[in-house]
């Protein structure tokens, strides 16, 4: 199942006004009760943003938290993934980013934690909130 970076960066920010569901999903992986995987376009989406706004110390302490996870799976970029997300742009409408996501995980398990209703539109993919992969889990 892959994790979207929304939940990501809630989880990096404890500002964030979903950072305690966020937090919740990341003590899960932590403790082996969940595995994901990420798509290796979130960590280009990750320096992007850090970049612009100036914060690329705090992008190498991020980045290092993220890797620390052991039930996290980095899911390299394909020719594949890469076309399907340009068709997805096209016939969904989903942002650069949202369309890598989405073909990505496509091509896993057709399964994407988020909590961006635009996945909804998406047709065979499943998004799942992440409120009920803490209810489901605990």
């Amino acid at each position: 199942m892959l994790i979207e970076n929304d939940v990501i960066f809630a989880f990096l920010n404890k500002l964030d006004k979903n950072y305690s569901v966020a937090r919740a999903i990341f003590k899960k992986i932590r403790d082996g009760e969940l595995r994901v995987e990420v798509s290796s376009v979130s960590l280009l989406e990750m320096e992007l943003i850090y970049r612009s706004e100036e914060r690329e110390s705090q992008l190498f302490k991020d980045l290092a938290a993220l890797a620390s996870f052991e039930n996290i799976t980095f899911i390299p970029l394909t020719p594949e993934i890469a076309l399907t997300s340009v068709y997805i742009r096209r016939k969904w409408g989903l942002s650069f980013f949202d369309s890598h996501y989405a073909a990505t995980a496509l091509g896993l398990d057709r399964k994407i934690i988020s909590f961006d209703v635009a996945y909804d539109r998406v047709e065979g993919l499943t998004r799942i909130d992440p409120k009920k992969v803490i209810e489901e889990i605990s």
